[in-house]
C-alpha cells in the first residue's frame, strides 16, 4: 500500500508516445499534467498497478525502476545507457547486500543501476574527481530514494584509494581505466568482478592490455551491447524498425580477480 514518502511513476494509459510523471508522494499536494492534476492524496492507500482517472485521461501508478530514473535525471555528462547499465550490472551478478564501487560517477546513471540492484542491505562507493558532477549524481539520486545506499567521494582512483573493505565488484567510466586497473585489484574480493566501460578502440586495447599484465585479473569478455526498436501497429499488421535509434554506445570489459599468490 503506498504511502507519503513512496516514489511512484504515473504512466499515461495510451499506446502512442505515453508520458510519465516521478514523485515522491506527498500529503497534500498536487502534480500539474496535460491530462490533468495528480492529487497526492488520491495516491496514498492505493496500490502500484492502479489506475487514476484525471480530467483528460487515466494514469497507472507503478513503481519506477532506474531505467525511468534515468529520464529525470540533470545530465552534465554522457551517460552509460540503460542497456549497457543493466547488463554490466548482470554480468558482475550485482544483488542485495553486495559492496560495489565505481569510478567516473558523471550524473549517477550506473550509481542508480547499483543502488538499486545492492538495496536494501548493500552499499555503492561512488567516486569521481569533478566534485560538480558528484554534487549532480547526488541530487539526481536524491530523487530516486536511494541516495541513501552510496557514498560519494570527491578521489582520484589512478592515484591511491581506499575503503573500508574489500568490495565484491567494481565499474570504471572514465577515459583512462586501464591507469587504475593496479588500484582496483587491491580493494576487490577474489572472484570480484571488473567492468570497464570505453567508448574508443585504442582505449579498449590500452584496457585489456593492461589487465593482461596483472596477474591479479583475469580477462573473461570484450563486447558490445546492440538494440533495435521497432514500431508494432496490429490493427494494421505492420511492424518496423526505429530508423532513427542508437547504434553504438561503447565497449564493456569483463574481468575477475583471481588470487594470484596461489598460482
Amino acid at each position: 500500500m503506498l504511502k507519503e514518502g513512496d516514489i511512484v511513476q504515473a504512466l499515461e494509459l495510451t499506446q502512442r508516445h505515453s508520458k510519465f510523471w516521478i514523485f515522491s508522494l506527498s500529503k497534500d499536494s498536487e502534480l500539474s499534467t496535460h491530462l490533468g492534476k495528480i492529487n497526492h492524496n488520491e495516491c496514498i492507500g492505493r496500490l502500484f498497478g492502479d489506475i487514476l482517472s484525471l480530467t483528460k485521461g487515466q494514469v497507472v501508478l507503478l513503481n519506477p525502476s532506474p531505467r525511468d530514473f534515468l529520464r529525470h535525471f540533470r545530465l552534465k555528462t554522457q551517460i552509460l545507457y540503460e542497456d549497457d547499465c543493466a547488463v554490466a550490472c548482470s554480468i558482475a551478478g550485482v544483488g542485495p547486500g553486495m559492496k560495489v564501487g565505481e569510478a567516473g560517477t558523471g550524473s549517477g546513471a550506473l550509481t542508480a543501476f547499483l543502488a538499486h540492484y545492492v538495496s536494501p542491505t548493500g552499499h555503492v562507493f561512488s567516486f569521481d574527481i569533478n566534485p560538480h558532477h558528484l554534487a549532480n549524481a547526488k541530487e539526481n539520486l536524491s530523487r530516486t530514494g536511494l541516495a541513501k545506499y552510496v557514498t560519494f567521494t570527491v578521489q582520484d582512483i589512478r592515484s591511491s584509494f581506499d575503503v573500508e573493505e574489500l568490495l565484491d565488484a567494481f565499474f570504471l567510466d572514465f577515459s583512462t581505466p586501464y591507469e587504475a586497473i593496479d588500484n582496483i585489484a587491491a580493494v576487490l574480493k577474489g572472484g570480484g568482478h571488473l567492468i570497464c566501460f570505453v567508448p574508443n578502440w585504442g582505449q579498449v586495447e590500452k584496457t585489456v592490455a593492461q589487465i593482461r599484465k596483472n596477474q591479479d585479473f583475469f580477462h573473461l569478455t570484450t563486447f558490445e551491447i546492440t538494440r533495435r526498436n521497432f514500431n508494432v501497429n496490429p490493427d494494421r499488421h505492420v511492424m518496423r524498425p526505429v530508423f532513427r535509434d542508437l547504434v553504438y554506445s561503447g565497449i564493456l570489459i569483463h574481468s575477475i580477480r583471481i588470487n594470484s599468490e596461489l598460482r
